[in-house]
């Protein structure tokens, strides 16, 4: 899509949204444009769905979600400017005559926390990959001072992990960001993780733990502070807040992170994140062909994002993720679908959707597909459990992991980069085969686009 057509497009959103002033909010994933809207009676979602630009349109929970493409990223500034809409404004819950569910509320605030770190971490991962391949070739020396400052690069942006985490949850539960990053400092301190045994503060025992890469900790202490921070502005008048307030919940936050929450939570997260693996281990094949077809479902119903945080406490525990190569098979099967649909689909129209979409699942971005194609075709999504489930299996029985996440099967091929590389390419190629086999056998009725 143009630049100049993204005005235009934003436009049409608007109209069919009913107006600028039914939309309260606005924000953006990788594919979708989600509107909160003051009426949801007054959006015209079929209307959303064909729009030109537009490859779909979903209602979750009283919000619609436009899917634009993985363009929506340049496409959301625009549709910002065009109307008048900042996308930091605080939604109106009482506008909603729906409640959210606690299950939707939870799923809702995990993507807003993770999904703004993905650029970070895709770009760490991608970048370890390579060195690792690299490695496994003999063409690099990994002793050399060029190796050693690349694979800087890709450890930082796992490292300080707790920094991008201190600040997108400050941003969701309305706390100034720069404080919420002190307290990540604070676990990150070289005094602090320099310690060779336990300290102590206000005559308290400080245990020695090690919060680079981790993931819950910092969530749950950004959670804690916000609490803190409202009752601080309670108490405090408002003009000495803005000296006093920041000093006394870091000095209050601070404390029982290093002492109590940060110590207890990294404890459960290693845990929880060792449960996975042993998990993993035993269920074998057969729970790698569970999670194959189940995933693309997870994806549809946008409950995908609570898988990211088991990756990174995976990653943060042991170095390595054991659940980004089955979530590969899962979307190369979605992909092989698409292409099947675009082989045996009479119209012209709907075989160029398939095969772009197709190309889209294939690079990672899957949205378009399981939206514009198989939710629109329902049988095809038998093919792509199936095709899932097989390509998983393959991964799950031959332990391929990655070093990272990232966009995945074709985006994120470096992740995989190492001895089972084979294997992990073998996994694809059988999801998509079995996919698009299954998908030729139980046909679907062609539709206009």
């Amino acid at each position: 899509m143009a630049n100049k057509n993204y005005t235009e497009l934003a436009n049409a959103i608007i109209e069919a949204a009913g107006g600028k002033d039914n939309i309260v909010k606005v924000s953006h994933c990788f594919t979708r444009l989600r509107i909160d809207p003051a009426d949801l009676s007054k959006c015209d979602v079929e209307k959303l769905r064909t729009l030109k630009g537009s490859k779909g349109c979903v209602v979750n929970n009283g919000q619609v979600q436009v899917i634009i493409g993985t363009e929506v990223e340049e496409f959301y500034p625009e549709f910002l400017k065009v109307s008048g809409k900042n996308a930091e404004e605080a939604v109106n819950e009482n506008l909603d005559a729906k409640e959210e569910s606690t299950v939707n509320r939870i799923l809702n605030t995990i993507a807003q926390i993770f999904i703004p770190t993905f650029p970070a971490l895709a770009a760490g991962g991608l970048l370890k990959g390579l060195l690792v391949a690299l490695m496994f070739s003999g063409k690099v020396n990994p002793a050399s001072g060029t190796f050693t400052m690349l694979m800087m690069f890709s450890d930082a942006a796992f490292y300080f992990l707790p920094f991008y985490l201190a600040f997108t949850t400050a941003k969701v539960f309305n706390v100034k960001p720069v404080l919420a990053m002190v307290i990540a400092g604070v676990l990150l301190h070289p005094t602090y993780t320099g310690l060779a045994e336990p300290s102590s503060l206000f005559g308290l025992t400080v245990p020695v733990v090690d919060y680079s890469s981790t993931v819950f900790p910092i969530i749950v202490g950004v959670i804690i502070l916000s609490y803190i921070d409202k009752l601080i502005r309670k108490v405090v008048p408002a003009s000495f807040a803005g000296i006093f307030v920041p000093l006394i919940d870091l000095l209050i936050t601070a404390p029982i992170m290093l002492v109590l929450v940060g110590p207890a939570v990294n404890t459960l997260s290693n845990v929880i994140g060792n449960a996975v693996i042993r998990l993993y281990e035993i269920s074998g094949a057969f729970g790698g062909a569970v999670f194959g077809a189940v995933y693309p479902l997870l994806v549809f119903l946008g409950l995908h994002h609570a898988v990211v945080p088991v990756e990174l406490q995976s990653i943060a525990a042991n170095g390595y993720d054991p659940l980004l190569a089955m979530c590969a098979a899962a979307n190369a099967a979605v992909a092989g679908a698409a292409l099947m649909v675009a082989i045996d689909s009479r119209n012209k129209e709907f075989k160029g959707l398939s095969l772009s979409s197709a190309v889209s699942s294939f690079i990672g971005i899957t949205e378009p597909t399981l939206y514009g194609v198989l939710g629109v075709l329902k049988r095809p999504f038998i093919g792509v459990a199936a095709g899932g489930a097989v390509g998983a299996a393959v991964m799950a029985a031959f332990r391929v992991y990655a070093v990272g996440i990232g966009p995945v099967p074709l985006a994120g091929i470096a992740l995989f980069f190492g001895q089972k590389f084979p294997i992990f390419l073998i996994g694809i190629a059988a999801a998509v085969a079995v996919s698009m086999l299954v998908t030729h056998i139980v046909k679907f009725e062609d539709v206009e686009l």
